[in-house]
């Protein structure tokens, strides 16, 4: 044989490939790094999961699979894992193998079917869960920590099919090799998942082996989204520790919830910082959130720390928004509050401390950048509760459970009637209270537990939740095609979008669905008196709509064939102007809106908004919720505007609207400038007029009206306006509530505000005078007096202030003012009629008149009863009061009045009327038992003329007193409106000086008072002059009055030993007849004439008898002096 042999060279050549052979094995080996004592933290985000790759799983006729699971939030809905072969199945629940849970159920998916087993798995503790699959045995057991949970004998021999998907922490379906659908997202920790291609014993299944088909190693998973994070209390923590027993898992029971450490803590945040920068335009609000969004999702990247909400608000002085800085930057102050949530074992204050070092950076995108300084964060932990255990009952679509939830968690429950969807309600956080709260919940997903019916006529007792909305507008939609739009049909459709409206919100769905309902109406040749019945309701609704929309960005947009929407709520720091416009409209296709700072050059329909609307804004919040929102509308279509009024006029461009919430637009320096293209083109040089829709114009229907607008510019093609309106006065008893000439409107404000200005000081003098003069306020009537005057004075300062304090714009003290105006009003009417009731006692019914505690009772009436009639409107519903800023139609819009027309006809306009009736009544009576004592008492007299003039004066005084010129406003109707609307403003806003006029300047006793504590010289009258005063007290010497007869006029009154003087407030007054009547005392005066000395010595003194001479009549009270 021949021998080989090596030489030299060749062993050292040998040599080297051995060592580079192990040296290449050692990397290897090192690239393949175990994960033992590393875990996933997901956070319940579909977008972030974990998933196999680098190696197929076979098929596989046994298994064992196994995976250890912490779960830190009470979810509903859970998975740990899912495996999924390529099928056409789009079902989620159709997979090949899976793991989750289901409220208090463990639920395992295998083959394409699915078992729940009866295990709760507590929160914040580890447990280890096995599957076991033998197809010989046709046997399947299940293993928690250990014991067994479930084994069943299942008549099927399947293997596990290859070549699938395998995804951690979600269920997911696979299609063409791509994963198409996640669902069920894990919130915990996942750790340890093992598979192997056999059954494993009990024993085993403690033991810390790797699986020999899919082990918990770097190199089976693609951790792009979600990286592990080292825990050294996880069993098995190293590879040294593979073949030890687990000691961490915990027995499987309900309480070993109380014995897990806690991973999830939360922080609050409150930082300030300074936003800079370049451009030539100052970033709003919504540039500094979207900078600190950005911000944040770079900052906090892992799974660590997790942003659930924050709140940006301005910082600047109002009197600048911006400052200039060393580097010629321009600079903004903001204040941010934010919410952290924080999935980490360690300690608070390092966890304090690592988000306080996150925060002190800078941040540059663009032309814009952040600086935050440290001294300017401040972090502190807080404690949320977790959401309660709820229930949920609603009619159309089932009751609900929802579990005890974490905060910034979403728990989900499956629909009644397609249990494969979910119903989802957020547990959200507070970011203000710092508290866990629940949101309502969404049912979107959920069908209705019966059908709706086929016919939109049918849909009438179809009550609108916010459960089942958006099922019946897509309802109402699907039949439109099919219906008649007769008026029935209509009818029912706008009263079922109306309640849509009145819905607490609106999402964007809904609103689409909406004005697509709408868009499709008005597309139709309906009857034109069907849709002009309709005009103002749909006008309403579309703006009501745009207001209750919920969007977060800048603005939010609902654009159809002929309808648009757009609602946008800018940062007034920096409004400078804003316009809308309509850029491109073809009824064939969707309309293109646009809005910008410039007016627009060239559009079919655009609106500016100038500068000066700044102030209607809210600039004086700096919470960006307060401000005010701008709605703008377009209608492509002129049929929903018809005016029946228009003879020989048409409309010849499409409409456009802007409106501002919780603001009325009046008396602008700058107007604001509607630019309409025309329909057809203006060649023969027709006169053009801007118009608005008056929404009471014919007779409610609505119309077109010029009042306000006016025509700065047109040509063939184009048309400007400049628009502005103005409210009235006239709104307390205005029973029409609607809008006059503008003309009219100016003059009756100025007339209201300067009669209420001047009844107020005459007032206030009043009542200074008679409160001031101690024997002026005595008796009954005075005091009577004294309450109608305070009742007034504040109704008028009510009044004066109200416009003031609406242009507030907040809710709260606008239907507190109204609720007083409200309440004033009432009270001086009550007073009023209280008035002609003392009259009607003191003069026509005057014997055995016995009232106890008199002006106590009168001060419960007067006061008591309308505060009774304000409390129960406040119960029903306090929006009633408001400054109708949701309604253009409403002429109160910047005024605090009552809203609701059923409400102002009851509580005002009806309780008026029936005052006004009865003083009516009284004030007939008086006069009538006036000029009876009189032609008995002044027989023969010649002085006519003196007697007719005090009758008048009687007359006015009384008319006044009364509050009879506030019947003016019943005949404000018609062609006479305007002119009752002139008698009603003047006559009224002056009561309060009439009143001073008649019971202060003309009333004998109360000049003399004055005379004698108020004036100088030879203007003071001394208090022992022959004076016929009130109330006369000892020591004065009141000269005898001189009558027809030389009887006196006595009587008695069944009283505990009253003297007939008659000062206390338990009688009604009544004074010996006085000849000469004194017609020209404008008010009741009970002492004015005292008894002679021999009735004062005896109080009990006889009755008048009927043959007493002079005395055929009973004696009534003189009342004008």
């Amino acid at each position: 044989m021949k021998r080989f042999t090596r030489g030299p060279g060749q062993h050292s050549s040998h040599k080297a490939l051995c060592i580079l052979m192990v040296a290449a094995h050692l990397f290897l080996l090192a690239e393949t790094r175990s994960l033992h004592g590393e875990r996933l933290d997901l956070l319940g985000r579909n977008d972030k999961y974990v998933s196999l790759i680098n190696y197929s799983i076979p098929q596989l006729c046994q298994f064992t699979v196994c995976i250890d699971l912490n779960r830190t939030a009470n979810v509903s809905s859970w998975a740990a894992f899912s495996y999924d072969t390529n099928n056409n199945s789009t079902d989620i629940n159709d997979i090949e193998l899976g793991l989750s849970g289901e409220n208090k159920q463990l639920r395992l998916y295998l083959f394409g079917t699915r078992r729940d087993i009866e295990i709760d798995l507590a929160l914040l503790a580890w447990y280890s869960v096995c599957c076991l699959w033998d197809s010989r045995k046709q046997l399947l057991e299940v293993y928690c920590n250990g014991q067994l949970v479930h084994n069943e004998t299942i008549g099927s021999t399947d293997c596990l099919k290859p070549n699938g998907s395998l995804v951690l922490g979600h269920l997911h379906k696979r299609k063409d090799g791509f994963i198409v659908s996640v669902s069920n997202s894990f919130i915990g920790s996942l750790y340890y998942f093992q598979m192997w291609d056999r059954v494993m014993g009990r024993e085993e299944l403690q033991d810390c082996g790797m699986g020999n088909t899919v082990s918990w190693k770097e190199e089976y998973w693609n951790f792009s989204s979600i990286l592990p994070v080292v825990d050294r209390h996880l069993r098995c923590g190293s590879s040294e520790a593979s073949s030890t027993r687990a000691p961490t898992l915990l027995p499987l029971s309900s309480t070993t919830s109380t014995n897990g450490t806690i991973p999830l803590s939360f922080f609050s945040i409150d930082m300030h910082f300074s936003l800079f920068y370049k451009t030539a335009r100052a970033p709003d609000y919504y540039d500094a959130r979207m900078l600190l969004e950005n911000w944040f999702s770079i900052i906090f990247t892992g799974e660590e720390f997790a942003v659930t909400n924050f709140k940006v608000r301005g910082n600047y002085p109002q009197s600048s928004v911006y400052k200039r800085t060393h580097v010629k930057q321009m600079s903004q102050s903001y204040v941010c509050k934010a919410i952290i949530k924080a999935t980490s074992l360690e300690m608070q204050e390092v966890l304090t401390l690592k988000i306080k070092q996150l925060l002190n950076d800078s941040y540059e995108q663009g032309p814009l950048s952040l600086h935050v300084k440290p001294e300017d964060v401040a972090v502190k932990p807080i404690v949320l509760k977790d959401c309660p255990e709820s229930f949920s009952h609603t009619a159309y679509k089932g009751n609900y459970s929802w579990p005890l939830t974490s905060p910034a968690t979403k728990a989900k429950v499956s629909c009644r009637k397609n249990p494969l969807q979910s119903a989802q309600r957020s547990c959200a956080i507070n970011i203000e209270l710092e508290q866990a709260f629940w949101k309502k919940p969404s049912m979107t997903e959920c069908k209705l537990l019966e059908e709706l019916p086929n016919n939109i006529l049918d849909l009438h007792d179809i009550i609108i939740t916010e459960e089942n909305a958006q099922d019946v507008v897509q309802h109402i939609l699907y039949l439109l095609p099919d219906a008649t739009l007769h008026m029935e049909e209509l009818e029912i459709i706008s009263r079922k979008i109306s309640d849509i409206v009145r819905l607490t919100d609106i999402s964007v769905t809904l609103a689409e669905t909406t004005l697509s309902i709408l868009n499709y109406i008005l597309l139709q040749k309906a009857e034109d008196q069907n849709i002009r019945k309709m005009t103002n309701s749909i006008l309403k609704t579309v703006e009501e709509i745009g207001y209750k929309v919920v969007y977060t960005e800048r603005n939010t947009s609902v654009v159809t064939t002929s309808l648009a929407l757009l609602v946008m709520r800018p940062d007034p720091s920096v409004f400078g102007g804003l316009a809308f416009g309509v850029t491109s409209y073809n009824r064939s296709m969707d309309l293109k809106i646009n809005i910008q700072e410039n007016p627009f050059k060239k559009a079919l329909a655009s609106v500016f908004l100038p500068k000066s609307l700044k102030k209607f804004l809210g600039i004086e919040h700096s919470d960006p919720d307060k401000h005010s929102k701008i709605q703008f509308n377009f209608f492509g279509t002129t049929s929903l505007f018809a005016d029946d009024s228009l003879k020989k006029e048409r409309l010849n461009t499409n409409v456009v609207s802007a409106s501002i919430e919780n603001a009325s637009i009046q008396n602008l320096n700058e107007p604001v400038t509607i630019t309409l293209q025309h329909i057809d083109q203006n060649t023969g040089n027709a006169t053009v007029h801007c118009v608005f829709w008056d929404f009471q114009k014919n007779n409610g229907l609505g119309g077109w009206n010029t009042s306000g607008c006016e025509m700065e510019y047109t040509d063939m093609n184009y048309t400007i306006c400049f628009c502005n309106h103005l409210t009235h006065f006239g709104v307390l008893l205005d029973l029409s509530r609607t809008k006059i000439d503008i003309t009219h409107d100016r003059i009756l404000t100025l007339l209201s505000y300067a009669g209420c200005g001047v009844s107020s000081l005459f007032l206030g003098i009043t009542l200074v005078t008679y409160l001031a003069l101690e024997k002026l306020r005595r008796d009954n009537p005075s005091k009577i007096l004294l309450n109608l005057c305070a009742a007034l004075l504040m109704l008028n300062m009510v009044f004066l202030t109200n416009s003031w304090l609406s242009s507030f714009n907040q809710p709260g003290l606008c239907i507190t003012v109204a609720a007083l105006l409200h309440y004033f009003l009432l009270a001086a009417f009550t007073w009023m009629c209280l008035e002609s009731v003392h009259f009607y006692l003191a003069l026509v019914k005057v014997f055995n008149v016995y009232v106890p505690k008199y002006i106590l009772k009168c001060c419960i009436a007067g006061w008591g009863i309308p505060a009774i009639v304000i409390t129960i409107v406040l119960i029903i519903n306090k929006d009633f009061y408001g400054n109708g800023s949701h309604s253009e139609s409403n002429p109160f819009s910047n005024f605090c009045w009552i809203q609701e027309n059923t409400v102002f006809y009851t509580s005002v306009v009806a309780y008026v009327f029936l005052i006004f009736l009865t003083n009516t009544a009284m004030f007939i009576t008086v006069l009538l038992q006036i000029h009876s004592m009189k032609s008995r008492t002044q027989k023969g007299c010649r002085i006519w003329k003196r007697v007719f003039l005090q009758d008048l004066k009687s007359a006015f005084s009384l008319m006044f007193l009364l509050g009879l010129t506030w019947g003016f406003v019943f005949f404000a109707w018609g062609a006479v409106r305007i002119f009752f609307l002139y008698l009603f403003s003047i006559f009224n806003t002056l009561q309060g000086f009439f009143i001073f006029v008649f019971h202060c300047l003309m009333k004998e006793d109360v000049v003399k008072q004055c005379r004698v504590h108020f004036c100088w010289g030879r203007f003071r009258l001394s208090n022992y002059s022959d004076w016929s005063g009130s109330g006369a007290t000892a020591g004065s010497t009141p000269r005898r009055l001189h009558h027809t007869s030389p009887s006196q006029a006595l009587w008695s009154l069944h009283s505990n030993g009253t003297s007939s003087t008659f000062n206390g407030s338990d009688f009604l007054p009544r004074t010996s007849p006085d000849i000469n009547f004194r017609i020209a005392e404008v008010h009741y005066n009970p002492s004015a004439v005292p008894l002679e000395d021999g009735e004062t010595k005896h109080p009990y003194s006889r009755r008048i008898l009927p043959m007493d001479k002079g005395l055929h009549y009973p004696q009534k009270a003189r009342f004008f002096h």
